[in-house]
């Protein structure tokens, strides 16, 4: 389905989008349950576990380009620092400093 696929696309693109899920279903003209099971069929995970996965993804690219913390979770639009700091740790199993420390 053509709407999964733009959806990906979407994220992948702009890792830090914020559009609902229900939005993007909407614009796609089907239903967000419909949207659901088929991008997880194709892309094997929850368009929100993809979205976090993506997320996170960046958060280490931009990290390790230089980015501070603060600078990241800002890019990310996280609502604060801690925030993103508890994300990154419940994703990685480490906070963002120590990710980036461990990388030296």
């Amino acid at each position: 389905m053509n709407a999964a696929k733009a959806v990906k696309k979407l994220i992948d693109d702009d890792p830090a989008n914020r559009i609902s899920t229900a939005t993007l279903a909407s614009d796609a003209g089907i239903s967000r349950n419909l949207l659901q099971i088929v991008f997880k069929y194709r892309y094997g995970a929850p368009i929100g576990r993809y979205r976090l996965r993506i997320r996170m993804a960046h958060a280490k690219y931009l990290l390790s380009s230089g980015k501070s913390i603060k600078e990241t979770a800002i890019t990310l639009h996280y609502s604060s620092i801690s925030s993103f700091n508890n994300t990154f740790r419940n994703f990685y199993g480490q906070s963002p400093s120590e990710w980036r420390a461990r990388r030296r």
